[in-house]
Order: C-alpha cells, then sequence, then structure tokens
C-alpha cells in the first residue's frame, strides 16, 4: 500500500474529536480533545562571496547587491542567512541572523583583494551548519577558479555528505563544469554574465528549498 501523502483528518466511533494521519503515522484522542501543532524548524543559508583581486570594481558592487536582494527573499522563506567571504583567506563576517541592518553594515568591509581560497570558505561554513537542524544551504557567488580545486571539491564532498545543499553561481570567469561539480545537483549551478552577476545572486532564493514541519502533540 503507498504512503498517504499529506494530512488525514478521520472521525474516530471510540473517542471524541480526531484523529490525524501524516504518512504512516496516526495521532489519536484516547478519550479526550488531543492538541497537535505544527512548527517550522529553523533554515540556514550561508551566502560565500569571492572578494578575491578580480572581484575589484563592479563585480563586487554587484555581489554586495545581490547578497541584500537575496537576503530579503531568504527572510520571507523563513531563512536565517549568515556571510562568509574568501579571498587568500575565508572571512566569517555575520553569524545567520534575520536582521538585514546588520548584514548591510556588515558588508561594508568586503573589499577585493588576493588570491581565491574557496576550500577554505566551505570548511567555515560547513564547520557552522553541520550541527543545526533542518534546511542548511551554502551559495557560493564566484568570478574565477579556486586556489586549489580539488581541495574546493573535497571540502564540499564532505558538506554533501551532511546534507547541506550546495548552490553555485560564478561569471563567465568561472570554470562551469567546476561550479557543476561543487553543487549539490547540475541544477543548483549557475553560469552568467558579468553583467547580471547581481540577479543571478539575488535570484539564487527561489533556489532554497522550503523549511520542513515537526509535529507535536
Amino acid at each position: 500500500m503507498d504512503d498517504k501523502k499529506g494530512i488525514e483528518l478521520v472521525k474516530t466511533d471510540k473517542s471524541s474529536g480526531i484523529s490525524v494521519t501524516i504518512g504512516k503515522t496516526t495521532l489519536k484522542p484516547q478519550g479526550h480533545p488531543t492538541s497537535i501543532s505544527f512548527e517550522k524548524q529553523m533554515a540556514y543559508v550561508y551566502l560565500l562571496i569571492d572578494n578575491s583581486g578580480s572581484m575589484a570594481g563592479d563585480k563586487l558592487e554587484q555581489a554586495k547587491k545581490g547578497v541584500i536582494d537575496f537576503t530579503k527573499d531568504a527572510f520571507r522563506k523563513e531563512y536565517s542567512v549568515g556571510l562568509i567571504s574568501f579571498n587568500t583567506t575565508a572571512k566569517h563576517i555575520c553569524e545567520p541572523t534575520y536582521d538585514i541592518a546588520l548584514l548591510k553594515d556588515r558588508i561594508r568591509e568586503m573589499h577585493a583583494t588576493g588570491s581565491t581560497n574557496m576550500a577554505e570558505a566551505i570548511k567555515m561554513a560547513h564547520d557552522h551548519l553541520k550541527t543545526a537542524n533542518n534546511n542548511r544551504v551554502i551559495v557560493i557567488a564566484t568570478d574565477g577558479v579556486p586556489n586549489n580545486a580539488s581541495e574546493a571539491l573535497s571540502e564540499a564532498a564532505k558538506a554533501k555528505e551532511d546534507k547541506i545543499d550546495i548552490i553555485t553561481i560564478g561569471t563567465d570567469d568561472a570554470n562551469q563544469e567546476l561550479l557543476k561539480r561543487l553543487a549539490s545537483r547540475s541544477e543548483l549551478s549557475k553560469k552568467v554574465s558579468r553583467e547580471i552577476f547581481y540577479e543571478a545572486i539575488s535570484s539564487a532564493s527561489k533556489l532554497l528549498p522550503p523549511p520542513k514541519s515537526v509535529v507535536k502533540r
């Protein structure tokens, strides 16, 4: 027999009230009303923004603008948003937050310089997300190739093993095949012209899965 989908409300003869069936689980009141609530769990997303030297100028400004618009939509989807930048080293800019003003303030600290240590940034995000429950997502925005591609792939694989989704966005300077391998699935990887880098980062919020709910009685 196929699992039941959704919620089924069933009248019972032996007790007052109703029973609730979710998949294979049925909750029945035993002679008295049953209180059941559905609560959404916290969902988290880390934006990993490349601020290496090649991002200087318009590309970094587009990235910053994209982060703000992405964050607004992520908030509406009940995600808290954290921020990590990476050049020669990774920098943890902001813990996951619902405070858009805080994120705007921290983004001002980002300046383009150095090389592209993507592996360290992925590891940093993974370390912050691995003990959390529910949806956890890493979004990587870059214009180039990481210092060590095999290391970046290794760190991404570890994050994906912990069921953390990875979305990748690259400009036309980036390695499209590498971006696809870093992402959880090929459809979660985008390569765009530098002129619409902002739009690609902003619209990545549409790829965030809806937060899961838990049943409490």
